[in-house]
Order: C-alpha cells, then sequence, then structure tokens
C-alpha cells in the first residue's frame, strides 16, 4: 500500500508513536510519506535511532510566513510551483468555494504545493481528526486521492468538541473511510457525538518493547522510596497534585524522593510549589529527556505516578505512553481514574489508581502500593504482559492494516465533501 500520514508537525518529541507506526509499515513493504499541515515548528525525534533512519527524506512540513503580507507576497511563487506540478485547475485560488477559510488565509495553498508531487494515495491517514478538514478539501479539489482514515488520540476528540461543541465533527461521519480511537474511551465518545460505530476501531498508540526491557521491580530497601513522573509540565498531568499528594506522605513520616522529567509552562509554579512545601531536597527536576535517558530513570525508580486529569479547557487522556513504558520495564505504578488510563491501570492487578485531582486520595493511592510490595513482582509482570499484548508495535502495526483493509474494501468513499466547514475552531495543536 502506499499510504499518507498526516500530523500537525513532524517528528515531534511527544508523538514517537507516530514515528514508529510509519517505521513499522516500512517494514512490512508499504511505501509511507509523512506531512506535517499545521504550520507548527517540528521539535525533534525522541525514536529510535533506527526508526529515524528509516524515515529520513520521507517527511515533509508546511511552512508559511506568519504575517498575511508576507504570505500574500510570497503566493505567486507558491501558486507557480504548483501550476507546474499540476497544472493550473489545481491552484486553491480558484477553488475559493471548496477552500474558503483556507482560500482567504492562502494557507491551502502553501498546503497544496506541498501535496501535488505525491501521486494517489490508497491511504489518506489523519493521525489527528482536526487535519481531517484540510485533508478532505484538497481530496475534493483533486490534490489529494484515497481512502481517508480520521484517528482521534486526545484533545481532537477533547478540547476541540469542548470549544467546538458536539456537532464539530459532524462533516466527517460520512466523508471518511474509517476511523481509529487509541482507547475504548475515545471510541466511545466518537459514536456518542455521531460516529458510525462500524466505522471505528480501537487502535492503540504503540511502543517499541525492545526499548524498554523487563525487570523485576526494585525492592524498597531502607532508603527513601524513588518515584518518578513523566510529561509534559501542564496542569492537565496534574504533577502539582503529585506535589502535594508527596507533602502529605512526607508529613506522615514516609521517605520518598521524586524524579520530575518534562518541560512546559507549569515548570516555575511546580518549582515554587516545591520550595513552598518544604520538598525542595526530595524533588528534582530533570527538564524534557530522550527515550534512553527515560529508560535509565526508569530502572533506578520504585514507583511511577501518572496523574493526569481533565484540563480546564476539557482536556483528557488516553492510556499515555509513559504509562506504558513504565509498566513495560517493571514499575510498580500508580495513575488516575481518568479517560482511557484505567483501560490500561486496573486496580490491584496492573497497578493503583486514584481519583483525579485528589491529592489526599493520591497519596492513600501511593500508600496502598507501598504497601503491597510483596505484590509488585506479580503486579509487575502482569502489567508488562498486559503493555505486550495491547500495546505492542506488532500487534498495533497489524490493526493499523486491518482498518486500511477494511477501508479499502469498502464501496466508493462518500462524496459530501461540499458540506465540509469553514476551518474548525481548533484547540492549539500540542507541541
Amino acid at each position: 500500500m502506499k499510504i499518507a500520514f498526516f500530523t500537525n508537525g513532524f517528528p515531534m518529541m511527544s508523538e514517537p508513536f507516530i514515528a514508529l507506526a510509519a517505521a513499522s509499515l516500512i517494514d512490512r513493504g508499504h511505501e509511507v510519506d509523512i506531512f506535517g499541515l499545521s504550520g507548527i515548528e517540528p521539535t525533534g525525534f525522541s525514536s529510535d535511532p533506527s526508526v529515524q533512519h528509516k524515515l529520513r527524506d520521507r517527511f515533509r512540513n508546511v511552512h508559511w510566513p506568519s504575517a498575511y503580507g508576507q504570505r500574500l507576497l510570497r503566493l505567486p511563487a507558491v501558486s507557480w510551483r504548483l501550476a507546474r506540478k499540476r497544472g493550473l485547475a489545481a491552484l486553491p485560488v480558484l477553488k475559493p468555494q471548496i477552500y474558503r477559510r483556507g482560500w482567504a488565509d492562502l494557507t491551502s495553498s502553501y498546503q497544496a504545493e506541498a501535496l501535488a508531487d505525491t501521486g494517489p494515495y490508497d491511504i489518506l491517514h489523519c493521525h489527528f481528526a482536526t487535519l481531517g478538514e484540510f485533508v478532505l478539501k484538497h481530496r475534493q479539489a483533486g490534490i489529494l486521492e484515497g481512502r481517508l482514515i480520521v484517528h482521534f488520540r486526545g484533545y481532537d476528540i477533547s478540547e476541540v468538541v469542548e470549544a467546538g461543541g458536539p456537532g464539530v465533527y459532524d462533516y466527517l461521519w460520512e466523508t471518511a473511510d474509517g476511523f481509529v480511537a487509541n482507547c475504548a474511551h475515545f471510541r466511545d465518545r466518537a459514536i456518542g457525538l455521531g460516529c458510525p460505530a462500524e466505522k471505528i476501531a480501537v487502535v492503540g498508540s504503540g511502543i517499541d518493547l525492545k526499548g524498554f526491557p523487563y525487570r523485576d521491580p526494585l525492592p524498597a530497601g531502607r532508603g527513601p522510596i524513588e518515584c518518578i513522573a513523566v510529561g509534559r509540565l501542564t496542569p492537565r498531568k496534574g504533577v502539582h497534585v503529585v506535589v502535594e499528594a508527596l507533602r502529605r506522605l512526607a508529613a506522615e513520616g514516609r521517605a520518598l524522593r521524586l524524579t520530575i522529567v518534562g518541560e512546559g509552562d507549569q515548570r516555575p509554579a511546580l518549582e515554587e510549589q516545591v520550595r513552598r512545601s518544604g520538598l525542595s531536597e526530595r524533588v528534582r527536576f530533570l527538564g524534557a529527556c530522550d527515550h534512553g535517558r527515560i529508560q535509565s530513570l526508569l530502572n533506578a525508580s520504585h514507583v511511577f505516578i501518572a496523574a493526569s486529569m481533565t484540563s480546564p479547557t476539557g482536556g483528557a487522556d488516553a492510556p499515555v505512553n509513559t504509562i506504558k513504558e513504565a509498566m513495560a520495564v517493571g514499575v510498580p505504578t500508580c495513575a488516575t481514574r481518568h479517560g482511557g488510563i484505567p483501560e490500561l491501570v486496573e486496580e490491584g492487578v496492573t497497578g493503583v489508581l486514584a481519583e483525579e485531582g485528589d491529592p489526599a486520595d493520591l497519596a492513600a493511592a501511593l500508600e496502598r502500593l507501598l504497601s503491597r510490595e510483596a505484590e509488585w513482582p506479580e503486579m509487575c509482570r502482569r502489567a508488562r504482559a498486559r503493555v505486550e499484548q495491547t500495546y505492542g508495535n506488532e500487534a498495533i502495526t497489524d490493526q493499523l492494516l486491518e482498518v486500511y483493509r477494511r477501508a479499502l474494501a469498502s464501496g466508493p468513499h462518500g462524496l459530501a465533501e461540499a458540506q465540509l466547514p469553514d476551518q474548525l475552531a481548533m484547540a492549539q495543536p500540542r507541541q
């Protein structure tokens, strides 16, 4: 198959699962191109070098000047290059009825020029649902050809719906050829919004288990319990709740230390919270780390903590990859009853759970986990097995290919693109 992946920007350090999916399809003999359509600056690979090597020269990001005047000045050159590739009839400037706001702000011309020399695809895979609008319009205009798969991953099925209302994706339900959600929680939400149940499958975000070999959990011993939290430092990840839970446990005499991996706008506030809580000797901030460094930190940790919570803008998480990686390595895990996370972390079976946004309940869950140290080896082996069976990359690739085959075997794709909306009131893509 010839497959096009569409992302906001590529590669992004927070999205190694997209690079891994592309490399795995290439390993299976398929051709994959990757396009970043949202004009954002990529943050780089966090994938294994072998994955990066397979994707060399296979991705392209669309960029346009932020100032409208500069966009307008460069438009003749962009249109000339597009016309040389596909003829004058392909120019978006001649199709305002299709591109509408993308025509008015000129971004559709920059996107079309980047897509124009690709030829037809079997599959057009939008890795975030917000990109479906762009791809459908380019398909209607004849720039793209192929069956459209729309993937719900997180912000697109939570924050975007909160901002745009329950009908924000109505234009997709009949025009797309298939849908994917990265957890059952988001699948059910999409169905509730109008997605045909027979057109959507659950395919998790895969991880490369070769990079996270299992080892038995570290015994607690007599020293401090080493805890680790990994993720973007935003309120949605609940790191402030982790710090408060740690303060409560420390006040009760528990010897705990916490390593925080990640960067984000909340870091200054978190550092101040740590200082005010008297935890400066117990908490360290390491900033963003690559996967090799994260693996080393996981191997040195007794407990992994993930306190995801619903953001003020309605954002929610699927089973996040950092939890999968910790469970794959063999680190006892404490997480929250939030989004799709309970599909991965099951109370008393593969970890422990707390109510989201509740420091007291998180402290109680951590205490519960620490008091059951004798059960850690069995719990962690079950956790590893769940990750292998549900999120191992080979299984995920099989599931994705089945989605593609079903789309290709279905009848002609819908042609209701005339009902496509003006540009969605999208939440800002994750950086």
